[in-house]
This record gives C-alpha cells, sequence and structure tokens, in this order.
C-alpha cells in the first residue's frame, strides 16, 4: 500500500491506497480508535481489479483533528465524502466499515448516496437492541468525568499491555490475534506518542456515537437506513464482545437489499480475523466471477 497526506476543507488525512487506477472503488473505514492499517489483511486478499482507500479518520492515527472539533458519525462521513472526491471524483465506491465506522458508513450512504454503491459492514456500531454485558465499560467510558477516570487508567498500563488488551476485547482467537495484529498496533501507538489530544477526542466520538443509540428522531440510524436502497452486507462474529450477533437478525427489517453472514468462532474484526471470508462474502454478491477456492 502507498501512503500519503491529502488536505480536505477540515483536516489533513493519512491515507493507505492499493491498486490505484484500478476501476472499482473502495472505501474503507476503520473502527474508534484504530486506523486505515486495520483494513490491510483484507486489501491484500482483494485481487488487483480495486482501487482501495484506507485513511485514518480526522483525528486518529496520522490525521489531523478537524479544524471545527466537530466528531459525530455525519461529521466523519462529510470529511470521507471529501476524500472520495479528491481521489476519485465523482465515481461510486463500495463502502466497508467496521464498528464505528460502520456508523460512519450508513450515515455517508444516507447523505451522499450519490457516492455509495454499495454497503460491507462488519460488526457495525448501530443502536444496540441487544446490550452486551461485555461492552459495559464501552459504555461507562460516556460517562462524563468516568470516562476520563478510566483512560487514565489505561494510559497507566505500557504499550504492549494497552495493545494485549485490544485484541482481547476485539479477537475470539487471542493467540490468533497476537500472532497478526500485535506488531500493528504496537507500531499505531508508537506512531500516535505525543498526540496530547487523543484521550479527549476520543471520549468526544465515543460519546457521540452513543448520543446515536439514544436518538429518537429520523436521523437515528436505523432510519436512515430505510433511505439505503444500496445492496448492503453485513457481517457479524458469533463470539463478539461489543456488539451482538443477534442484531443479524433485525438489519435486514431496516436495510431494504440486503444480506447477513454470522462467522462462528469471530470476534469483532472478521476482516482482521479472518479477511478471505469477508471477501468472499463479498464476491460472491458483486463479483462472483472473483471467487477463488484455496
Amino acid at each position: 500500500m502507498l501512503e500519503s497526506n491529502i488536505l480536505t476543507s477540515n483536516s489533513s488525512i493519512r491515507l493507505r491506497r492499493a491498486n490505484e487506477g484500478s476501476p472499482e472503488k473502495v472505501l474503507m473505514l476503520h473502527g474508534l480508535g484504530g486506523t486505515g492499517l486495520n483494513w490491510k489483511h483484507l486489501i491484500n486478499s482483494f485481487d488487483n481489479s480495486f482501487d482501495i482507500l484506507a485513511p485514518d479518520f480526522p483525528g486518529f492515527g496520522l490525521s489531523t483533528p478537524m479544524k471545527n472539533n466537530q466528531y459525530h458519525p455525519k461529521d466523519f462521513a462529510s470529511s470521507m465524502a471529501e476524500v472520495v472526491i479528491n481521489q476519485f471524483g465523482s465515481q461510486k465506491v463500495h463502502l466497508f466499515g467496521n464498528s464505528h465506522g460502520g456508523s460512519v458508513a450508513v450515515h455517508f450512504a444516507s447523505m451522499f448516496p450519490e457516492l455509495t454503491k454499495s454497503l460491507t459492514l462488519i460488526s457495525p456500531a448501530l443502536p444496540d437492541l441487544f446490550p452486551k454485558l461485555s461492552a459495559s465499560p464501552v459504555i461507562l467510558s460516556a460517562i462524563p468525568g468516568v470516562g476520563e477516570k478510566l483512560l487514565e487508567k489505561y494510559q497507566e498500563l505500557s504499550m504492549e499491555e494497552r495493545a494485549r488488551n485490544t485484541i482481547n476485547q476485539c479477537f475470539f482467537d487471542i493467540k490468533h490475534g497476537e500472532n497478526i495484529w500485535l506488531e500493528d498496533l504496537l507500531h499505531e501507538m508508537k506512531d500516535r506518542q505525543g498526540q496530547t489530544y487523543i484521550n479527549e477526542l476520543t471520549l468526544t466520538t465515543l460519546r457521540n456515537l452513543l448520543k446515536t443509540y439514544f436518538d429518537f428522531s429520523e436521523t437515528n440510524p436505523w432510519q436512515l437506513a430505510k433511505n439505503i436502497k444500496q445492496h448492503s452486507l453485513f457481517i457479524y462474529g458469533a463470539k463478539d464482545k461489543l456488539v451482538h450477533p443477534k442484531a443479524a437478525h433485525v438489519v435486514t427489517k431496516y436495510f431494504e437489499n440486503s444480506k447477513v453472514l454470522v462467522l462462528p468462532r469471530i470476534g469483532h474484526v472478521a476482516h482482521i480475523e479472518k479477511p478471505h471470508a469477508v471477501r468472499d462474502f463479498f464476491y460472491k454478491h458483486h463479483f462472483s466471477n472473483h471467487l477463488v477456492t484455496e
């Protein structure tokens, strides 16, 4: 993947790109606290027919914070639309989103249907109809004062302890996670050393995300979904500790043109844990001629 920085009206965006100039355009949106590097395993599994962008969200990874200091999913969606127009012009993209990136993708598709070709959402952070007890620390972090204290405690851990905690939260097979993701996580954390804004920005983003869970207006993500007509694929991990796989039974009621896959023995990051399964589900419904037997 090639890395570069591009300027939007609100931020400088670190961008990773593969297969520039290929006909099918793809935008991959990472989860809260992650970076575009989280997509490398899935990107490496794709053939070279796909021109893939994997940006760091504003304020995360090596992208600068937003000038207007607004971090609602719709603000991230607007920023990503600028990235798409900057790199692809008016061409539509296949949107991939994981966790918080899934929420941003839903807002993107609702706000910019003219730029959206399809959605593939992996354990998307949509309003939770089946809250999980194991996700309670994340929810507690949204409480003013509590989140700050929890993050202070978290920062007291060594870099490796924090990376292993992330793997434990996101992976079903912890050993597999350590083998394939620990080095990348440590690399990302070293890149972010000295970013004094990251704790406050992470909490602000989390709190704005959770506000969508209690939005009972037409801007609630489930209501936005009713207006999304593009083919939408959903992938859940049966062992996800953050997003309940029961949500798989709900999404087809809201997303008109959707298919769902639940992967056994997979946690919150199927695109890292089992990238070929994610790729093949996408190929099956959009590019069946690309399917390969391995």
